[in-house]
């Protein structure tokens, strides 16, 4: 998929809430200014959050339960990608490979790039996707990513519904 034109790489920008509290993903092309946003759910919110901080429980979570079992299988995650998006819902898949077998588990976005960010695989969007709902935020001058503040702001006039 690092070749393949059909799917831009991406990282996530940010985990940020709409003014109804609901958690919403950012992902972005590392050297772009487009975002694409996710509205997720509160406990995939609080997994993504709780790994961009870095920060871990004694007992493990469940996406940390899924890798563990990925892994205990002798199997790794080599990529995840958001692939489509019907009726307002985005669909994903998670790449698994053990030995010379590959496995494409159909998943929710959301768990999608919580287990990513645990394994440290790559995420991808296919480019129409992409293309087709992102969103530009204005940034403070240059290259810097916009604050927190500048994307709550973008998020304010925004509906999950217009996705």
């Amino acid at each position: 998929m690092n070749d393949d034109p059909r799917f831009v790489r991406v990282i996530v920008s940010g985990l940020v809430r709409d003014p109804r509290a609901n958690p919403v993903v950012l992902l972005r092309e590392p050297d772009g200014e487009a975002v694409l946003p996710i509205w997720i759910g509160p406990a995939e919110g609080a997994a993504i959050e709780l790994t961009m901080r870095g920060q871990s429980f004694e007992r493990p979570l469940t996406h940390d339960l899924l890798k563990t079992a990925v892994e205990s299988l002798g199997a790794s995650v080599t990529r995840v990608a958001v692939t489509e998006l019907r009726e307002s819902t985005y669909f994903a898949r998670i790449y698994l490979r053990r030995d010379d077998e590959v496995f494409v588990i159909d998943a929710r976005p959301s768990d999608s790039i919580a287990l990513a960010l645990r394994t440290k695989a790559p995420i991808y969007v296919a480019r129409d996707v992409f293309e087709a709902n992102r969103r530009m935020l204005e940034t403070r001058g240059g290259r810097e990513l916009p604050d927190d503040e500048t994307i709550r702001r973008y998020l304010e006039d925004l509906d999950p519904g217009d996705f």
